[in-house]
Parts: C-alpha cells; structure tokens; sequence
C-alpha cells in the first residue's frame, strides 16, 4: 500500500484526533469476530494470496473501529471490550471526528492502494456507506419512536447493516487481489448477513460466554428492538410487558432476568434458533447452487456458530 508522507506536526495532530478511535484498541481485538471469519470463507472461492487478504483485513478493521465508536454514542453504551467507551473517556465531540477522521483515510489510503481502478474503489465505498447509514438509522428510529418493528423492517436494518459490511468485506478481497468481482448470490449474502446479526440478538440475551465480554443484556439498555425481542412483541400483542420494559431501559439485574424470562416462556429464543437453522440450510444451498465447488469452511464455521446454541441463560451465576 502507498504511504503518504506527512510532517512532524501533522503526526501529531492526528496522534490526539486519533486517540478515541485508538482508545479500543487497548483492549484488543473483539473476542467474537464472525464478519472476518465468514468473509474470510468467502477465500475458499477467491483464492486471494495472504497479502492480500491481510490487506482487505486492515481496511475492515480500520472501518469497524471508526463504526463502533459512533455505534457507542448513538446506543449510551458504556463499556465496550471491558473499557469505557471511547466517548465516556475523550467525550463525544472528539469521538465523533475521531470517527469521521478515520473514515477518510481509508478512502485516502484505499485510493493510493488502488492505483488505476479508483474509481471501483470509490463507487463500493460509497454504497456501502449509503446502505450502511441507513440500516443504522432505521434501527434508531424504530428505537426512538417506540414502535416494534415487522420482521420485514428488521431485515432492511441488517441489508443496511451486517449485509452491506459484509459485501463490501468480499468485494475489498477481490480488490485487494487484483481480481474480478465474482458476483456472488445476493441471497447468499443476504442470509449469512441475518445470520451475523440474529445470532449476535441471540447471544446478547442468552450467552454465558458473552457476559464475560459484554454488559448484561445492554441491548435491552439500549432500547433495541432484537430478532427475539419482536418475535416475543408480536406473537403476544395483549402482554405489554416487553415493550414497556423496552421503554423503560431497565439497568438493575431483576428487570433484565424478568425481560429474559418472559422471552424463554413465549418460545422467543426457541424461534430465534428455528431461524438461525433454516438459514443456516439456506446458505449450504445457495452455496451448492453456484457451482464453484464446496466450501468446507464455510460449512465448518456455521456448524461451529449454530449447532450449539441451547445453552443456559446467561444471568445464571452472574449475580
């Protein structure tokens, strides 16, 4: 990748405006990376070299730390890989173009490492910003006003979110290759991209191993509407205890394991794995039906990710 070559003060200068966006990274790397594994599968096809697939893996890190952060204002969250969040620490105007700032250097950087294809490089960027704002933003405003979504505006959400980021994660591994876009399903995509993000709903209410890396159930601190959470609004629409709790935000252990609760006696989570199966089918299938041959990563990853899922709600022995 071409360096740009800057003065003492501007190192400098970037060294501060940097430093909430570098502030995660003291903690090290998120503890679950399922986007960099299942785009990393995707290889199994490409057959990009290692350089390049190191190089693709420094620009999704560099645009997941400049995501996160803003993710963290916009969601109150207060911790984040068992650190403060960055705008408790350096507060949130400068987590914001410490956020911005970083966005742009990987466009530069992307630009001086794309050499006579800029303006592919351009054009995947934008998009995937354009998709990717506007699956953040519909999740706020479900949020904001209140109003449970339908599972078909939950899935526009994850087309904007965990889709978007994983499309251009493959493209960013063809680029890096020098090869040609292979054009692969948008139902692949579409259904692995469900998988990242219900399987992540799913852990945030029922996994033991997340507690150790998260706080308690903070989706529900945040007031997000998750795949299990609607499921559990609109298959009892009489019981308003949900979605009151959801208003309320609770942050006391209690009204989190009554929340969790509730979700268990509706069948929620037991329909949240029913889900993660029938996709997890759908992918195998729609990978077979691209005549490329198998992909044994790709089956052993979701094999590893789903076929465990029936594990004890995670609040027991976390008092």
């Amino acid at each position: 990748m071409a360096t740009i070559i800057k003065t003492d003060i501007q190192i400098g200068v970037e060294e501060i405006i940097a430093r909430p966006t570098d502030h995660i990274l003291q903690a090290g790397p998120e503890n679950r990376n399922l986007l960099k594994i299942f785009v990393c599968s995707f290889n199994n096809w490409i057959k990009s070299p290692h350089d390049a697939v190191k190089i693709c893996a420094d620009f999704r890190n560099a645009l997941h730390d400049a995501t996160i952060v803003l993710d963290d204002i916009q969601d109150g969250t207060i911790l984040r890989r068992g650190l403060p969040s960055a705008h408790m620490v350096y507060g949130i105007p400068l987590t914001i173009r410490a956020a911005l700032h970083k966005t742009f250097l990987i466009m530069q950087n992307l630009l001086c490492y794309a050499e006579n294809r800029k303006d592919i490089a351009v054009d995947d960027f934008i998009t995937l910003g354009i998709r990717f704002f506007t699956g953040q933003g519909m999740e706020i405003y479900f949020r904001d006003i209140q109003q449970c979504p339908t599972f078909d505006d939950y899935k526009v959400q994850v087309l904007g979110k965990s889709n978007a980021v994983l499309k251009w994660g493959v493209q960013m591994l063809e680029f890096c290759a020098k090869k040609e876009n292979t054009n692969f399903s948008e139902d692949l995509y579409t259904k692995i991209g469900l998988v990242l993000q219900i399987y992540d709903d799913y852990l945030n209410l029922h996994s033991a191993k997340y507690a150790t890396v998260r706080v308690f159930c903070d989706d529900l601190d945040e007031g997000k509407f998750t795949f299990p959470m609607i499921h559990g609004i609109q298959s009892h629409p009489n019981d308003h205890r949900l979605l009151d709790m959801l208003k309320r935000r609770p942050l006391d252990m209690e009204s989190k394991k009554l929340f969790v609760d509730i979700l268990e006696s509706f069948g929620s989570f037991e329909y949240t794995r029913r889900e993660l199966e029938k996709l997890k089918i759908g992918i195998l299938t729609d990978a077979d039906s691209m005549n490329m041959g198998k992909n044994p990563y790709l089956e052993r990853i979701l094999e590893d990710v789903l076929g465990n899922l029936e594990t004890e709600i995670y609040y027991d022995g976390c008092d």
